[in-house]
């Protein structure tokens, strides 16, 4: 499950429910593509010589 927390200085972000237990619960506040391996294909529009 994803939530969203709000800072103490206003900004929100994303957290995901990882456990949840009778003691409290845990959290993952990591990007949600941390840790994968990201592919990209770009296309190398000139050169400039210096």
């Amino acid at each position: 499950m994803v939530l969203q927390m709000r800072s103490p200085e206003g900004s929100i972000t994303n957290v995901t429910v990882t456990d949840i237990g009778d003691e409290g619960i845990a959290l993952d506040l990591n990007h949600p593509l941390a840790g994968k391996d990201l592919v990209f294909e770009i296309k190398l529009m000139e050169v400039l010589q210096a």
